[in-house]
This record gives structure tokens, sequence and C-alpha cells, in this order.
């Protein structure tokens, strides 16, 4: 990827010996070399978190771990290269953390799972904000982050596409929805609220966007909850 505005800074500056890239291509081959790399990525985490990526360097990360730079490119060819790894972790860990966080009772009224569900997306978009705002902008120039950026909500949207379709079979949702599309579609809704309020910073109150998007959701599934309000 070239630089944006010519700098060079945190870009590879010498080729890689064979052996180098063969490290870098196979990962570590003992728990010290694995150590070593997990320090470099927690550290490349604090100094992305703290710097942004446009004004974080290769010399910041190996500073912030306390090792040599030529440790740094054992194991990676550039900032670009660790940030993904960065942001291919944070991914991972949120589509976990979504996955334990929107669990909710099947006995509870279709209105609460809902919003449960909803308040456990954001509670975990919430602790990964600074971090998802930072992928949103490296994917505007790199592919690779722009499909990492999408992997980050597919998982959640693939599951809540499989209830919706069992909410179909089952006579709860609307049955003329195509599943697939009005996920999308929510998703969409639910993520990028989260990002002008949480990353963006827009000043919403926590019950106002949770009751919206509670209430926006349901309506557009037709489950019978959401009808309350006509009456």
């Amino acid at each position: 990827m070239a630089s944006r505005g010519g700098s060079s800074r945190g870009r590879r500056v010498t080729a890689a010996s064979d052996p180098q890239q063969q490290r870098r291509d196979s990962g570590p081959q003992t728990d010290k070399g694995q150590a070593r790399r997990e320090q470099l990525i927690e550290a490349a985490h604090t100094v992305f978190m703290r710097k942004g990526f446009l004004d974080a360097r290769v010399a910041d990360i190996v500073a912030e771990a306390n090792v040599a730079q030529g440790t740094f490119y054992s194991y990676f060819d550039s900032k670009d290269t660790i940030f993904r790894e960065v942001a291919r972790i944070t991914t991972d860990r949120m589509l976990e953390d979504v996955a334990a966080a929107t669990v909710t009772s099947p006995e509870a009224p279709m209105i609460d799972r809902i919003r449960a569900g909803l308040k456990g997306y954001i509670e975990v978009y919430r602790e990964n904000a600074r971090m998802i705002a930072l992928t949103e902008q490296v994917s505007t120039f790199t592919p690779e982050m722009r499909e990492m950026r999408l992997q980050m909500r597919e998982g959640w949207l693939a599951r809540l596409e499989r209830v919706l379709k069992r909410q179909q079979a089952e006579g709860i949702a609307d049955p003329t929805l195509d599943p697939y599309m009005t996920i999308q579609v929510l998703g969409a809704m639910a993520d990028h609220a989260c990002y002008v309020w949480l990353s963006l910073g827009k000043p919403f109150d926590e019950t106002e966007v949770l009751d919206s998007l509670t209430r926006v959701w349901a309506r557009t599934i037709g489950v019978e909850d959401s009808q309350a309000w006509q009456v």
C-alpha cells in the first residue's frame, strides 16, 4: 500500500532475508518467539489506540515493546501488517463477545429479547469503538482492511439471519421478509448508529438509542409485541 502524503514512516526499509520471510510466513516456532510476537502485537495495539494509524510508527511500537527494531522485522514487514493482525484479533474477540453478550432466554417476550440482544451489541461496540473507528479509517485505502471491516459485522449478522429464519418458521416474524437483506439493513442501522454515537462522539442518550433501535427492529420484522404502540 502506498503511504499517504508520501511519508515512509512505519514502512519496511530493507528487503527481508529468506529465513526472515519464512519466519514471518510460518509464525514463531518456539514459545519464546510466540511470546515476543504477542508482545509486539500488544504494544502495537497500545500505540494505535494512543496515536491512531497514520501517526503511529514502527519506532513507536518497538519503543512500547522495549525491543530492537530488527526484532519487529523478524515478525512483521510493516506497520500495515501488524495493524491488520491487531484488527484481526480485535475482530475475533468481538465476535466471541457479541455471541456471549446477546444470548437471551427463549422464554422472554420477543421485544425483551430484541432489546437485550441490541444492548449486548452496544456494550461490545463501546469497548472496541476506538479500534473500530481506526479500522473504518484504514479500510478506505486498503482492500485487506475493507474485507476485515466487513468481517467484523458478518459473524453477528449471520447469527441474526439464522434467528430471523427460525422466527419466521415459528410464525413469530413476518414470513414475507427476505431474511438476508432484512438483517443486512437492520445490522447497518445498529452498526452506524453505534459508529456515530460511540466513535464519532454524537451525544446520544443510551436509553433513547436502545429504545429506538429496539422499536424499529421489532416493527421491521413484524413481531406481535411491536404492535403495542398502536393500541
